[in-house]
Order: structure tokens, then sequence, then C-alpha cells
């Protein structure tokens, strides 16, 4: 899973996460996982905790921690501007 994530005086962060167990985890075209971009999964099937979340049954849990690194540079505070797949221009 790939996350796009910004926020004002903060560098533009573009990351992905690797769930544990997959079989294809360290199988990735571009070489990229690493490790600590591979996260367990927590299966809940308790019923008051889906209700909490809004969720008709059982979830899945994945805790992923993320943080910013500051910057004054404009350029840096957005994403780069090459084209993706599945994106309109």
């Amino acid at each position: 899973m790939h996350f796009f994530i910004s926020a004002p005086g903060h560098q533009h962060l573009t990351t992905q996460i690797n769930l544990a167990g997959d079989p294809y985890t360290f199988d990735d075209f571009a070489f990229a996982t690493r490790v600590e971009l591979v996260v367990n999964a927590q299966r809940i099937e308790v019923a008051a905790e889906a209700d909490k979340r809004g969720l008709e049954g059982p979830f899945t849990e994945v805790v992923f921690d993320v943080e910013l690194t500051r910057t004054d540079d404009a350029e840096r505070q957005s994403r780069h501007k090459r084209p993706r797949a599945l994106e309109e221009a």
C-alpha cells in the first residue's frame, strides 16, 4: 500500500507498507521493500470494536507510524509533478 502524505511546513512523503506474511512482500518490482516497512496486521473479530469504527463485521487493523520532516522549502512540501498511473492530469 502506498501513501502520499503532506502537511504545511513539512516535506511531502511518499512511502509504502507491506503486510507481513504476504508471499510477495520481498518480490517488489522496484526493490523498494525494506524490513522497517513490513507491518503486522491484526484481525479483530470483536463486534464492539467493529461498531466503534462504524464497521459491520470483522476487520484487520494495521498500525504504521509516520514522521514528517520540517522544511521551509515550498517545493519540498508538495508531491513531485511526474505523471502517475490512473491519475488524471
